[in-house]
């Protein structure tokens, strides 16, 4: 296939999904974010994804119209990379061949991948390091979204589903997990928790003001511990050469991100992993996720 024209790069999150066009040079254009919610509410969920698409395109100038569309779920995906397998955060879409019925929707080639490799791919390009040895990215937003890359190429594991850190067991916990099982990391520190957590402990503060007016208080520490524990969890079984951490929580107003660097490095084994351990934030963009999107998709038709 040509390497000229434009991806379209989908990023799906549990809360919003972003979509906009990008070129050779990662240049993004288009950019559009809409409710997540609006495309499983009404209707199948693979036919309000295909309408997505070819109304975007509709609105754009015919040639523009992307080469590719390569889409980022929140979802376990088959080791093929063509079926959703678990998509706890987002109803109506696992089982099916969503490559297949998006191209027979849409007319266009797609590839789907878990939104946080994209999300890391993005990460380790705008950061500027080389993409080798292992590089780990933990994404806070409605769940925990992980991803691995060893020596350039994303870490599937045997069935697809590697990098599920979120689903790591706290210890005695017993809080219900949409997964279907109970007690795993992402129910104490993930979005779905920290509304909980703030309804009941700071019922008069807006939810995005927590964190500004809230800093200290233990139930917000208490949280941002139990956010270090995966990120500590992963840096002691891998040793990675860098790490990136990023999501919605960790991008809100006034975010304590050097208490958990603090918390992060407590927790991480002495003398290594934990001396000389690269930590990076990522950039706050609605656009991480498409380019990411593209940076795959334009690798990937490099060998077509």
């Amino acid at each position: 296939m040509a390497n000229t024209g434009k991806i379209l790069g989908l990023d799906v999150g549990g809360t919003k999904l972003r979509l906009g066009l990008v070129d050779r040079e990662l240049s993004v254009s288009n950019v559009e974010v809409v409710p997540t919610k609006t495309i499983y509410q009404h209707g199948t969920t693979i036919d309000n994804i295909s309408k997505l698409i070819l109304d975007y395109c509709r609105r754009i100038p015919e040639k523009e119209n992307p080469v590719l569309v390569a889409a980022g779920f929140p979802s376990v995906v088959n080791r093929e990379r063509t079926i959703l397998l678990s998509s706890t955060n987002l109803p109506g879409i696992d089982g099916v061949n969503i490559v297949e019925a998006l191209r027979n929707a849409t007319g266009i080639p797609v590839i789907i991948e878990h939104d946080s490799y994209y999300h890391l791919a993005y990460d380790v390009y705008n950061k500027g390091i080389e993409n080798k040895g292992t590089i780990l990215g933990l994404y806070f937003g409605t769940g925990l979204g992980n991803a691995m890359f060893l020596d350039g190429k994303p870490y599937l594991g045997k069935n697809g589903a590697a990098c599920e850190i979120g689903h790591m067991p706290a210890a005695f916990g017993d809080a219900p997990c949409s997964c279907g099982n109970t007690g795993c990391i992402e129910m104490y520190c993930c979005g779905k928790a920290f509304e909980k957590m703030a309804a009941t402990h700071f019922p008069n503060t807006p939810i995005e003001d927590i964190f500004l007016h809230h800093m200290d208080d233990s139930a917000v520490m208490d949280f941002v511990r139990a956010m270090a524990v995966p990120i500590a969890t992963e840096i002691n079984i891998l040793d990675p050469d860098a790490v990136f951490i990023g999501g919605g929580l960790v991008h809100m107003k006034c975010f304590p991100k050097e208490r958990l660097v603090e918390f992060v490095l407590h927790n991480t084994r002495k003398p290594y992993p934990a001396e000389g351990l690269q930590l990076y934030f990522s950039r706050n963009s609605p656009e991480n996720g498409i380019i990411g999107a593209a940076i795959e998709g334009w690798r990937i038709l490099e060998h077509i």
